[in-house]
């Protein structure tokens, strides 16, 4: 048997120089595969972000569309409605009433906001045709001014509410709220604002309580809507509904405006330029998300605004 010789044995294994070329051109293989991990996870992401943006906008829209569309509507058809509440006017208009917006939270006269966000307005709706928060009245005892109803669920001492039956209809406060006999009174002088009278009559007749709305409709009926901070140290677009606990509608909203269209005119106009708000018949409103993740490309969150414009059922002719 032949035996190799010294010479042969040495081109057996690898040289230090080719040794590091292998090195090298698995670090650059390597590199390449971890580049395009990164690349593709960093488009995953803003991808997603704008996907998820995009569901926030359009909830957005579908949300607030369906209150401003059914503002001034009413479970009973009414429009002229007995306002008692004290500081307003005795005779409400329910369709010139039913919209308004203010340039901040501590504009709105009645339970403002607690937590809006710098700057954002307030859109203030009235709309009493909400079947899933309806009430029924089943008796109601004008003279001890103490209505009867199906349920009081939700309801609390304090609560501005309307009622209404057929043709008629009031706004009140309720001044007591019983839990075990079904009932809510609507007595005269007590919170605030507090009622003027606990008559519910139009024209309002003090001390001479004869209309009974036993067989209508009871509900809180007035929604706001803003940008406020969330409890994650960010900003969401919220509704608020009378006395209750603002509830976040939709996460990362972190911009409102609004704009409004006055009846005979052309051009949508801000909220300090409309001075007859039973003459809006359109709004138009843009709302503007923010990504969750800081994807842009200079590492700052991304923005998206979407404009909508809605019209007033209740006001087109």
């Amino acid at each position: 048997m032949k035996i190799p010789s010294h010479a042969s044995q040495r081109q057996l294994g690898l040289t230090l120089v080719e040794l590091m070329v292998a090195l090298v051109l698995g670090l650059v293989v390597i590199g390449a595969v971890v580049n395009l991990f990164l690349t593709n996870r960093q488009t995953y992401r803003t991808t997603e972000n704008l996907a998820r943006m995009q569901e926030n906008l359009r909830f957005a829209f579908e949300l607030m569309a369906r209150d401003v569309r059914e503002a001034g509507a009413t479970a009973c058809g009414s429009t002229t409605v007995a306002n008692v509440l004290k500081g307003t006017p005795p005779s409400w208009s329910w369709e010139g009433e039913s919209l308004r917006a203010y340039e901040d939270c501590n504009a709105v006269p009645t339970f403002p906001p607690s937590n809006c966000a710098d700057g954002t307005p307030v859109l203030a709706i009235s709309r009493a045709s909400n079947s899933a928060e309806e009430v029924r009245v089943t008796d109601h005892d004008p003279a001890a001014a103490t209505l009867t109803l199906s349920s009081t669920t939700g309801l609390d001492v304090g609560d501005i509410l309307f009622v209404c039956k057929g043709s008629q209809a009031a706004i009140f406060q309720a001044t007591d709220v019983n839990a075990n006999n079904l009932t809510v009174d609507h007595q005269a002088g007590q919170n605030t604002p507090g009622n003027e009278t606990k008559c519910l009559d139009f024209p309002l007749k003090p001390n001479q309580c004869k209309t009974s709305f036993k067989g209508g409709t009871l509900l809180k009926f007035q929604h706001l809507w803003y940008v406020g901070t969330n409890d994650r140290g960010g900003t969401s677009l919220y509704r608020k509904v009378g006395n209750d606990a603002a509830v976040e509608m939709v996460p990362d909203i972190d911009q409102l405006t609004l704009r409004f269209l006055v009846k005979n005119d052309t051009t949508y106009r801000p909220i300090a330029s409309v001075t007859a708000w039973q003459n809006v018949v359109a709004v138009r409103i843009v709302v503007r998300s923010v990504s969750t993740d800081k994807v842009g490309t200079d590492g700052q969150p991304l923005h998206r605004e979407y404009p909508f414009t809605i019209a007033l059922r209740n006001r087109l002719d």
